[in-house]
């Protein structure tokens, strides 16, 4: 019995010193594990507790649901590892038990996107875009990641018009091509043609961008852009660029631009053929698996003098049904400054430049598919802007709702896309059209 009883002194000291020494929170046994022939209380205890816990594990994961989820985390957590194989047989067996789990298929897509199986990936996108009526920023998710997977093209036409009477109308032709050689790198080229008519006149544009984009790894990459926008009654273009890089953590990312661009707020200014050198900071991530934060700040000095600052949040929200996004929710708050509001010789600009521009907006949107290749959305918002009227010295308020309709159709190398909105823009009630059609060759 003394023997006994300097055992157990004996491992109340070791236990005493491994708590003072482990991480707060860290349980006794989780540090030792007892050997089965030591026949004192302690031991014993040691072991009832160790045997409750892997009892409650299992009985967590014997649950439907909770089983579930439990292997898709685990695929996910050996994905972002690096460890592809292990995380191919988490999402397979989640499969198996739900096939069509977004979350897994999401997951085993990419495990065969880094190994390069990129027919298997395609196909699991292909198939994804049929199931899920996906809200617009996951749809945008999937058909980037889709679209390095094979050369694509698109043509568009978008038509824009406002409570001020201008009118833009857009068209553009775009070619996308991944590099099978080097697979980090990839091209983009764009021609774009711009019309404005405002007040009985009219004037065109035309831009040609080459972007060129290098991964460096799953969470950065760089690109650049090159887009000169010439203009009809100008003989000289507007050389604009754009330098973009992004980078971060699984939850966390950090994206940066700048560059010069054009400047269109009207007619007027778009005569003037007026640029903008500008700086933006985003950060944004993921708060949880359905809940989404982007923070941007952006600076530019405009050619005639001015310049602005904008600072913009916004949270996206998903809710879900089954796995299956349902409804997504976006609040957006943002502000706009000029620094002056009028030229050296204290006349107004040609262009709108409030002082103090502010904005919130709450938007619902949903989606639904209808058979395995169409699918439509439906979105509504209430805006709220106020800003600053420099000649009356008083600040208006602008409020309104905004409504916006969208179909698809998808067939087996594209898609086509439609889209009407009406709502406000600044000071102005907008209104826009589009049509879209992209394929792969």
């Amino acid at each position: 019995m003394g023997g006994m009883r300097w055992t157990g002194l004996v491992l109340a000291l070791v236990m005493s010193s491994l708590a003072l020494v482990s991480p707060a929170g860290a349980q006794p046994f989780d540090l030792i594990v007892p050997d089965a022939s030591v026949g004192d209380s302690l031991s014993t205890e040691l072991r009832r507790l160790q045997a409750i816990e892997r009892d409650m594990s299992l009985e967590r994961l014997t649950r439907g649901p909770t089983k579930l989820e439990a292997l898709v985390e685990l695929g996910e957590l050996r994905l972002a590892q690096g460890k592809l194989e292990e995380a191919e047989r988490f999402f397979e067996m989640a499969i198996e038990m739900q096939p069509e789990h977004l979350r897994a298929n999401k997951g085993l897509a990419m495990v065969y996107y880094h190994q390069g199986r990129f027919g298997q990936t395609k196909a699991i996108f292909d198939r994804l875009t049929r199931l899920y009526p996906l809200s617009e920023a996951l749809s945008k998710d999937l058909d980037r990641v889709r679209s390095r997977l094979a050369s694509t093209g698109e043509v568009g036409l978008r038509i824009f018009e406002d409570s001020r009477g201008l009118q833009e109308i857009v068209s553009q032709v775009e070619a996308y091509f991944p590099s099978f050689t080097y697979p980090k790198l990839s091209a983009r080229y764009r021609f774009e043609t711009w019309q404005y008519k405002e007040n009985g006149e009219r004037l065109n544009s035309r831009i040609i961008s080459s972007t060129f984009e290098y991964t460096f790894s799953r969470r950065t990459r760089m690109a650049f852009t090159f887009a000169p926008e010439t203009f009809t009654d100008r003989s000289q273009a507007v050389n604009t660029f754009t330098i973009h890089g992004v980078t971060g953590t699984d939850q966390l990312h950090l994206a940066a631009m700048a560059g010069r661009t054009t400047f269109k707020e009207n007619l007027a200014s778009a005569k003037l053929a007026m640029g903008e050198d500008y700086g933006t900071l985003v950060l944004f991530g993921d708060l949880h698996e359905r809940a989404r934060i982007v923070q941007s700040i952006t600076a530019g000095d405009l050619s005639d003098g001015n310049a602005r600052r904008r600072f913009e949040t916004q949270v996206l929200y998903f809710i879900q049904r089954r796995g299956i996004p349902l409804l997504s929710l976006n609040g957006k708050i943002s502000s706009n400054s000029f620094e002056r509001q009028t030229d050296a010789h204290g006349q107004p600009y040609c262009y709108w430049s409030p002082s103090d521009y502010r904005s919130a907006q709450l938007t619902v949107s949903w989606e639904r598919g209808v058979g395995g290749h169409w699918w439509w959305g439906l979105e509504t918002g209430y805006i709220s802007n106020s800003f600053r009227d420099v000649p009356t010295a008083t600040t208006i308020f602008e409020r309104g709702f905004g409504v916006g309709i969208h179909a698809s159709y998808r067939f087996e190398t594209g898609r086509i896309h439609g889209e009407f909105g009406d709502t406000l823009q600044h000071y102005y009630r907008q209104r826009r059209l589009g049509i879209f059609a992209s394929f792969d060759f």
